[in-house]
């Protein structure tokens, strides 16, 4: 039951952080990815995704009226006092 050892090079601490498994499953991932991807995008496109204008207007308001109720809670606002 002795430890295995490994001797110290820049190559063993590079292999003791990346396995080649890993290696080998972000290669793949990365081929899929480069090689598939006008399949997915022609997928993407297909599908039906709507439009995220309204979303996107939806949260610039609640993102103006958030600011506005900060910038009046810190100025001490319209009802300071009054």
């Amino acid at each position: 039951m002795d430890p295995y050892r490994k001797p110290c090079t820049s190559f063993a601490f590079i292999s003791s952080i990346i396995s080649l498994k890993s290696a080998g499953i972000a290669a793949l991932i990365a081929a899929v990815l480069y090689y598939g991807w006008p399949i997915i995008e022609a997928i993407i496109l297909v599908l039906p995704i709507p439009d995220p204008k309204d979303s996107v207007e939806k949260v610039k308001s609640f993102a103006g009226a958030a600011t506005g109720f900060v910038s009046e809670s810190i100025s001490g606002g319209p009802s300071a006092g009054r």
